[in-house]
């Protein structure tokens, strides 16, 4: 991964600290918003989300039939399976381009990426996302949310970018650039009222050939 991880950056790799950093950014009522927009359609679907950190999201996934998570730290995991884990949602520590994580994960109906991809440099990110379409059944679905750059944005918005742990925040192009022949659309859409603090996202659909 192509992020910062020394000194106060590595607060993020511990559960407690990272629920804490987002509660702050955040403000009442944004995680609601943001489940609206990406989650209103999971009703009976299997997910998987990939980088789930410390399973932050699970709980507004509660309608998809199952839900696996899968992320790098074990921190996390282990927080995770022990505040959400049960017979429909679990977690692994894995790395979603390894053979072994995918067989573990199987076909989805739809993988989500809350935050990965500017965590990635290109190189990375591209071969993130051609696992991603052997996980993806045909026809299903990336559902993501990234932090972008754009044209008029809010200063505070560019200095929170440019002080984030991911080092490969772009703009909207260079995210779709991302995605290879095997998506067949690729819908994208910036937000800037999810959070309490100026802040921009890229909310990301994109469809499996």
């Amino acid at each position: 991964m192509s992020e910062r991880t020394r000194g106060l950056y590595r607060l993020v790799t511990f559960p407690h600290a990272y629920r804490m950093i987002q509660r702050i950014l955040s403000g009442e009522g944004s995680r609601k918003r943001v489940s609206d927009l990406l989650f209103a359609a999971l009703d009976g679907k299997t997910v998987c989300e990939i980088g789930c950190g410390p399973g932050s999201w699970a709980s507004e996934m509660d309608s998809a039939m199952n839900y696996i998570g899968i992320d790098w730290n074990k921190e996390h995991i282990d927080h995770a399976n022990e505040r959400y884990g049960n017979e429909k949602t679990r977690f692994f520590q894995g790395d979603v381009t390894s053979l072994e994580s995918i067989q573990v994960i199987g076909p989805r109906d739809r993988v989500v990426g809350m935050g990965i991809l500017h965590h990635l440099n290109d190189d990375a990110a591209v071969r993130t996302l051609e696992q991603v379409t052997r996980i993806l059944k045909p026809g299903g679905r990336y559902i993501g949310l990234e932090n972008v750059y754009h044209d008029n944005q809010n200063p505070i918005a560019r200095i929170l970018n440019a002080l984030d742990s991911g080092k490969n925040v772009r703009g909207e192009d260079g995210y779709r650039q991302l995605f290879g022949k095997e998506f067949i659309e690729v819908h994208t859409f910036i937000r800037t009222d999810l959070m309490r603090v100026p802040y921009s996202h890229l909310l990301i659909e994109a469809i499996r050939r």
